[in-house]
């Protein structure tokens, strides 16, 4: 598999780097917890305390290398907490790459390389605090958890700095959790030597034990262990997705907020072959043979460098990051069935997506090349869709071919799966609150080379857009000649505030806001975020319709999903290439 195909996941996101954030004039504090003494630092000018690197589980490294999280043990003397621990183990994204002949940009979601490391396993906080005190309301706490496609990103990210979130009376964490193949491989050996006969799936129940260290922890930062919320955007919205399917949550958190992204896929059972799919430990077995003797042994003594270096280069290994499986004990059935059969957790939640998904993914060659022609686009939809294909083109026509493969990735990807999500959770009764993000911020304004080399497009609202405004932090996407503008200040406020009052409350809604009225599926209603907050209903009608169908005729005849392969190139025909080589 191309190193092309590997990066492709990291589209699904690490977001824009920002030089925002830094607490200023920032005081020592001391705070005992119970697992020992925490030195950290609250900024004498907004009044929040802040503690970085905590370690919430035992390190995962040795022979603990693919083993389930475990809590990480008490200390006895003054632990420092005023920097974060190493990002996941994770490949360096390239700061530009050429379009075409001479076409050089950067990489939209460029950041500076953390350092990283197996040991990775750590959370920061950030907290109100009152005359160097931390506040003991028992205030809300929201888990915040990073995109980056399972194989990329770190909950220490400047992007995701909770300060002003915190602010509004809300303690923030971010963590980290193991992420590409020491986070999602399965293998014979491995489920051999537990007593659930499971493995896989270890950056979801790294999220998990996180969700036990807040559980035990979070009183100590003012926080209350009964009222958490769990966000997260692209991959984190997986995960927060992936949270209320999964039994080992239980009781861990109360509401949820994902961003753009939903795991409903098909996914390999961990020991038969089902959908089209061989094993996860099949999967698994195949790998380890090629790059390493002596079985689940040799694997686990190759260093972090060359393991992270074989499962990005090992012609035919998986896409790690989408390597979860239904492994009967993280996960009893896919996700994707698990809501279908209304078994998820029954949380509240607040679910969106915006209306650039496609831009800057398309770095990667996630999202489909323009078709060179009408006609030759035409003939792809037709021989992809069959009977769908004249509803395929009434949505996406052939007036503008860049627009129609852009929206329908848009749309099969990330639109329709969001609302689905709020459907399926209204049908359960739990109340749901669904958004629509459109709002062009000072970033997206500018023209972006697609196809590599082939067309420009203005980035508009792109994948990962709205995390500034949700932050309240809108200067995050600023680049040296962009300008927050008032409306952008004016939206961030909003959108945290609705953020925060959900985390609060349960409802988004609160004093001076417009109302978001929960999500019905009889008349669609959202919120519609754009140059301000905009109650709304129907959203892009007809699409979500198209897209449900589709993805039926894809389950029915077993066809497993692929990003690479979505919207345009969304087969609902048998695709030619095997599921094991994709």
């Amino acid at each position: 598999m191309s190193m092309l195909r590997k990066a492709q996941a990291l589209g699904f996101t690490m977001v824009l780097s920002l030089a925002g954030g830094a607490l200023a004039s920032a005081a020592d504090m001391r705070l005992t917890t119970p697992q020992g003494q925490l030195l950290g630092e609250v900024g004498a000018e907004d009044g929040i305390a802040v503690f970085k690197g905590i370690p919430y589980a035992v390190p995962p490294v040795g022979v603990r290398r693919w083993k389930h999280a475990e809590p990480a043990p008490a200390w006895f003397s003054l632990r420092s907490a005023k920097t974060a621990g190493p990002a996941c183990m994770q490949m360096t994204m390239p700061e530009s790459l050429t379009f075409g002949p001479g076409k050089t940009q950067p990489v939209l979601y460029f950041e500076p390389g953390d350092v990283t490391s197996e040991d990775c396993l750590y959370a920061n906080v950030w907290t109100p605090a009152k005359g160097g005190e931390i506040k003991r309301a028992a205030a809300p706490v929201m888990v915040w958890i990073h995109g980056g496609g399972f194989v990329g990103g770190a909950g220490s990210s400047p992007n995701y700095d909770g300060t002003e979130l915190a602010k509004k009376g809300v303690v923030v964490v971010s963590i980290n959790y193991r992420l590409g193949i020491f986070g999602f491989f399965a293998h014979p050996e491995l489920s051999a030597e537990n007593d659930q006969r499971a493995s896989g799936n270890y950056g979801v129940t790294d999220q998990v034990a996180a969700l036990k260290w807040v559980k035990a922890n979070i009183a100590a930062f003012g926080g209350d262990p009964n009222n958490v919320t769990i966000f997260g955007e692209s991959a984190g919205s997986w995960a927060v997705s992936l949270q209320l399917a999964t039994p080992l949550s239980e009781g861990l958190f109360h509401k949820a907020i994902g961003e753009s992204g939903a795991y409903f896929y098909a996914m390999p059972d961990l020991k038969t072959a089902t959908n089209g799919m061989v094993s996860g430990e099949t999967m698994g077995k195949s790998f380890g043979d090629k790059v390493a003797p002596g079985g689940l042994a040799g694997l686990r003594a190759l260093s972090a460098d060359a393991l992270l270096s074989a499962s990005m280069t090992t012609p035919g290994a998986p896409s790690f990051g989408q390597f979860l499986v239904v492994d009967g004990y993280v996960l009893k059935r896919p996700v994707r069935e698990t809501y279908l059969r209304g078994e998820q957790r029954a949380v509240p939640v607040m679910v969106g997506s915006n209306s650039d998904e496609g831009s800057g993914l398309s770095d990667f060659g996630i999202v489909a090349g323009t078709p060179k022609d009408a006609a030759t686009y035409v003939a792809q939809v037709k021989a992809r869709y069959g009977d769908l294909a004249p509803a395929y083109l009434k949505q996406y026509p052939a007036t503008n071919l860049t627009d129609a493969v852009f929206n329908a990735y848009r749309d099969s990807e990330f639109g329709w799966r969001m609302e689905h999500w709020a459907n399926q959770m209204a049908a359960t009764k739990s109340p749901a609150w669904l958004y629509h993000f459109s709002h062009l911020s000072p970033a997206g304004e500018a023209l972006h080379w697609v196809d590599f080399g082939a067309n420009q497009r203005r980035l508009g609202a792109f994948h990962a857009s709205e995390i500034a405004y949700v932050f309240n932090n809108p200067q995050a996407q600023l680049r040296s000649n962009d300008k927050v503008k008032p409306a952008d200040i004016a939206l961030a406020d909003q959108m945290s505030s609705y953020w925060v009052n959900f985390a609060k409350t349960s409802n988004p809604n609160g004093a001076g806001l417009p109302e978001w009225k929960p999500y019905l599926d009889k008349d669609r209603r959202y919120m519609a975020f754009d140059e301000t907050a905009v109650p709304s209903v129907n959203l892009l009608p007809g699409r979500l319709e198209l897209h449900r169908t589709i993805d039926t005729v894809r389950t029915q005849k077993s066809i497993p999903w692929n990003g690479a392969q979505a919207g345009l190139l969304g087969q609902t025909v048998p695709a030619t290439v095997p599921a094991t080589a994709r």
